[in-house]
């Protein structure tokens, strides 16, 4: 990803995300998919932003040495780990969004300290 182009869009992402509270969650059809929903409580013009999942992902409770490069590096969870995942992060408020540097891993920081962590590395597909 060029540099200008992911500077674009981690702005893009900061105004949807930042300061907004994930507080849906609806499991697809398909057993890997998630969708989640970030509502802005204190913004009334913004609809929610819903952010569909269809990769390998993980919350971190805090900020890890490293981020998994690939989806195969991402911790595997169960199902019931990952709702737990999402049940401790509900209602917490986005602190910041970035993008990973070498893929656009999509990083949502949370007032906790706690990262949502979602794989945007595939070597067959564009992410």
């Amino acid at each position: 990803m060029k540099i200008e182009n992911q500077r674009l869009a981690e702005k893009a992402l900061q105004y949807l995300l930042v300061g907004s509270q994930m507080d849906g969650i609806k499991f697809t059809c398909e057993v890997s998919a998630i969708s989640l929903t970030f509502t802005h409580y204190d913004r009334k013009e913004d609809d929610a932003f819903v952010l569909t999942i269809e990769t390998e992902w993980t919350v971190y409770d805090d900020v890890p040495l490293v981020y998994p490069s690939s989806e195969k590096e991402v911790p595997a969870h169960t199902e019931e780990q990952h709702f737990k995942h999402i049940w401790d992060i509900k209602r917490q408020k986005v602190v910041n969004v970035q993008l990973g540097h070498r893929s656009p891993h999509l990083i949502i920081s949370f007032e906790s300290g706690s990262i949502l962590f979602v794989n945007g590395h595939d070597p067959n597909y564009e992410c």
